[in-house]
Protein backbone atom coordinates (compact mmCIF):
# COMPACT_ATOMS: atom_id res chain seq x y z
CA UNK A 1 0.00 0.00 0.00
CA UNK A 2 1.49 3.46 -0.89
CA UNK A 3 1.29 6.11 1.40
CA UNK A 4 0.09 9.91 -0.35
CA UNK A 5 1.90 13.07 0.44
CA UNK A 6 -0.76 16.16 0.31
CA UNK A 7 1.01 19.21 -0.39
CA UNK A 8 -0.93 20.43 3.14
CA UNK A 9 0.54 17.52 5.25
CA UNK A 10 3.91 18.67 3.73
CA UNK A 11 3.71 21.49 4.55
CA UNK A 12 2.53 20.90 7.89
CA UNK A 13 5.38 18.45 8.49
CA UNK A 14 7.69 21.08 7.34
CA UNK A 15 5.81 23.88 9.77
CA UNK A 16 6.04 21.29 13.12
CA UNK A 17 10.20 20.68 12.37
CA UNK A 18 10.52 24.58 12.05
CA UNK A 19 8.63 25.39 15.47
CA UNK A 20 10.54 22.26 17.26
CA UNK A 21 13.83 23.66 15.98
CA UNK A 22 12.80 27.32 16.79
CA UNK A 23 12.48 26.50 20.17
CA UNK A 24 15.62 25.02 20.71
CA UNK A 25 17.84 27.52 18.98
CA UNK A 26 15.46 30.84 20.02
CA UNK A 27 17.55 33.72 20.02
CA UNK A 28 15.89 35.94 21.87
CA UNK A 29 17.78 34.69 25.17
CA UNK A 30 20.60 36.18 24.01
CA UNK A 31 19.57 39.21 22.73
CA UNK A 32 20.06 40.92 25.98
CA UNK A 33 23.90 39.63 26.07
CA UNK A 34 24.00 41.00 22.27
CA UNK A 35 23.10 44.68 23.29
CA UNK A 36 25.21 44.82 26.33
CA UNK A 37 28.52 43.88 23.86
CA UNK A 38 26.79 46.50 21.32
CA UNK A 39 27.06 49.22 24.11
CA UNK A 40 30.35 47.77 25.28
CA UNK A 41 31.54 48.24 21.58
CA UNK A 42 30.17 51.90 20.82
CA UNK A 43 31.70 53.14 23.65
CA UNK A 44 33.92 56.35 23.55
CA UNK A 45 37.55 55.18 22.73
CA UNK A 46 39.93 57.14 24.85
CA UNK A 47 41.59 59.69 22.34
CA UNK A 48 45.44 60.66 22.08
CA UNK A 49 46.85 64.06 21.99
CA UNK A 50 48.00 65.14 18.94
CA UNK A 51 51.52 64.00 19.68
CA UNK A 52 50.64 60.92 20.39
CA UNK A 53 50.44 60.78 24.52
CA UNK A 54 47.74 60.24 26.85
CA UNK A 55 46.09 63.17 28.07
CA UNK A 56 47.35 64.90 31.15
CA UNK A 57 43.71 64.01 32.69
CA UNK A 58 44.10 60.21 32.74
CA UNK A 59 47.54 59.55 33.47
CA UNK A 60 46.52 61.70 36.56
CA UNK A 61 44.15 59.28 37.51
CA UNK A 62 46.53 56.11 36.76
CA UNK A 63 49.99 57.40 38.48
CA UNK A 64 47.88 58.76 41.91
CA UNK A 65 45.76 55.94 42.53
CA UNK A 66 47.81 52.63 42.05
CA UNK A 67 45.28 50.33 43.33
CA UNK A 68 42.97 51.76 40.58
CA UNK A 69 46.22 51.17 38.01
CA UNK A 70 46.20 47.90 38.87
CA UNK A 71 42.31 46.71 39.18
CA UNK A 72 42.26 48.84 35.60
CA UNK A 73 45.05 46.13 34.13
CA UNK A 74 44.65 42.84 36.01
CA UNK A 75 40.97 42.84 36.75
CA UNK A 76 38.78 45.23 34.29
CA UNK A 77 38.31 42.99 31.53
CA UNK A 78 36.21 40.72 33.26
CA UNK A 79 34.74 42.55 36.18
CA UNK A 80 34.35 45.81 33.91
CA UNK A 81 35.64 49.31 35.04
CA UNK A 82 32.83 49.84 37.53
CA UNK A 83 32.50 46.23 39.14
CA UNK A 84 29.59 45.23 37.95
CA UNK A 85 30.84 41.97 36.16
CA UNK A 86 30.75 43.92 33.00
CA UNK A 87 33.73 43.57 31.49
CA UNK A 88 34.67 42.99 27.32
CA UNK A 89 35.48 39.45 28.42
CA UNK A 90 32.43 38.56 30.42
CA UNK A 91 30.53 37.51 27.67
CA UNK A 92 32.41 34.61 27.13
CA UNK A 93 33.12 33.75 30.47
CA UNK A 94 30.46 30.63 32.27
CA UNK A 95 30.03 31.51 34.97
CA UNK A 96 29.54 35.55 34.61
CA UNK A 97 32.31 37.58 36.89
CA UNK A 98 31.23 38.87 39.92
CA UNK A 99 29.44 41.92 40.03
CA UNK A 100 31.27 43.59 43.25
CA UNK A 101 28.02 45.45 43.67
CA UNK A 102 26.00 42.53 44.92
CA UNK A 103 25.30 43.65 48.46
CA UNK A 104 23.78 40.31 49.86
CA UNK A 105 27.48 38.81 48.37
CA UNK A 106 29.24 41.36 50.56
CA UNK A 107 27.41 40.99 53.31
CA UNK A 108 28.44 36.66 53.07
CA UNK A 109 32.03 37.20 52.73
CA UNK A 110 35.10 38.46 54.57
CA UNK A 111 37.92 40.08 53.91
CA UNK A 112 40.30 37.50 54.34
CA UNK A 113 37.97 35.20 51.35
CA UNK A 114 38.18 38.11 48.86
CA UNK A 115 41.79 38.73 49.74
CA UNK A 116 42.59 34.56 49.30
CA UNK A 117 40.51 34.72 45.99
CA UNK A 118 42.53 37.30 44.26
CA UNK A 119 45.87 35.22 45.97
CA UNK A 120 45.03 31.93 45.16
CA UNK A 121 42.38 32.11 42.46
CA UNK A 122 38.90 31.28 41.69
CA UNK A 123 39.52 27.04 41.64
CA UNK A 124 41.25 27.26 44.92
CA UNK A 125 38.04 28.59 46.87
CA UNK A 126 35.58 26.08 44.66
CA UNK A 127 34.82 29.25 42.83
CA UNK A 128 35.40 29.68 38.74
CA UNK A 129 38.67 28.05 37.65
CA UNK A 130 38.56 31.51 35.02
CA UNK A 131 39.36 33.68 37.70
CA UNK A 132 42.90 33.63 38.02
CA UNK A 133 45.53 33.72 40.94
CA UNK A 134 47.14 36.99 41.18
CA UNK A 135 49.40 35.88 44.41
CA UNK A 136 52.92 35.87 42.24
CA UNK A 137 51.82 39.09 40.52
CA UNK A 138 50.20 41.44 43.32
CA UNK A 139 51.88 42.37 47.03
CA UNK A 140 50.27 42.36 49.62
CA UNK A 141 49.86 46.06 50.35
CA UNK A 142 47.84 45.97 46.56
CA UNK A 143 45.74 42.74 47.49
CA UNK A 144 44.59 44.44 50.77
CA UNK A 145 44.07 47.67 48.49
CA UNK A 146 41.94 45.82 45.89
CA UNK A 147 39.85 44.25 48.67
CA UNK A 148 39.35 48.00 50.03
CA UNK A 149 38.62 48.81 46.53
CA UNK A 150 36.05 45.96 45.75
CA UNK A 151 34.45 46.50 49.73
CA UNK A 152 33.73 50.63 48.21
CA UNK A 153 31.54 48.98 45.79
CA UNK A 154 28.88 47.21 47.68
CA UNK A 155 28.51 50.40 49.99
CA UNK A 156 27.46 52.42 47.11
Amino acid sequence: MRSRITATGLLAGILILTVGCMEQYDPRRFWKQTKDERELAHRPVQKLTLKGEIPPNEVAVVETDPVFAKYATLCSSCHGEDGKGNGAAAGGLMPKPRNFHDTAWQAKVDDAHIAGVLLKGGAAYGLSGSMPAWGAVLSKEEIDGLVKRIRAWGKK
